[in-house]
């Protein structure tokens, strides 16, 4: 019975891989993707389990990351475990023989953080003046308008810098102008008939 314990021990040391990464100066991100690689010697085994161990917190956690690694492929990114990447220290990634075997352990890396990643912020603006001169004035509109943002007011100048007030987010009509000349033309024939008429009665 000696002699085959002292087999399995000599059978245990000759596995020879060795987990790179992640390592506790590297860590992961809640976000990913993130990688586990290793290096290994032609007498390891061709295929191993990936699993994500934490014993450094109450209660401990273990969870299979992938099973059935091709060994040689040096390096994996990994699946995310049920309920996606949690931020914590004290992690361990292990090699085991295999998901029915997770005591197996071929090879353990150094205990690392998974932190929160950092992401650019992306804003609109919410503020600020958008301005649009044309021949008759000059039209103010508040950036907010451009959002869509409701009950948000437009005021327009004309050159002379009187103060056309208007509803809420009201539209410019460019055939008003137009409409009023028309209209004065008119009135001022008819002021012209009306004046040839009376002069050759």
């Amino acid at each position: 019975m000696r002699s085959i314990a002292v087999l399995f021990a000599l059978a245990a040391s000759a596995f020879a891989y060795s987990v790179t990464e992640p390592t506790n100066s590297t860590g992961w991100t809640i976000s990913g993707p993130n990688e586990v690689s290793w290096t290994k010697v032609d007498t390891d085994p061709s295929n191993f389990t990936i699993v994500l161990v934490n014993q450094a917190h109450f209660p401990p956690t273990k969870q299979v990351l992938d099973a059935l690694v091709d060994a040689s492929l040096g390096k994996i990114t990994v699946n995310p475990p049920s309920g996606g990447w949690k931020a914590g220290t004290g992690f361990q990634v292990n090699l085991v023989k295999d998901a029915e075997n997770t005591d197996t352990i071929l090879a353990q890396s150094d205990q690392f953080t998974i932190v929160t990643s950092t992401s650019s912020t992306f804003s609109s603006a919410t503020s600020g003046t958008l301005l649009a001169t044309g021949a008759s004035g000059t039209l103010t509109v508040p950036a907010s308008v451009t959002g869509g943002s409701p009950g948000a007011s437009v005021t327009a100048t004309d050159s002379t810098g009187a103060l056309n007030p208007t509803g809420s987010d009201t539209s410019t009509n460019p055939g008003n102008n137009g409409a009023s000349a028309s209209m004065g033309m008119q009135a001022g024939l008819f002021a012209g008939l009306a004046f040839l008429g009376a002069f050759l009665a």
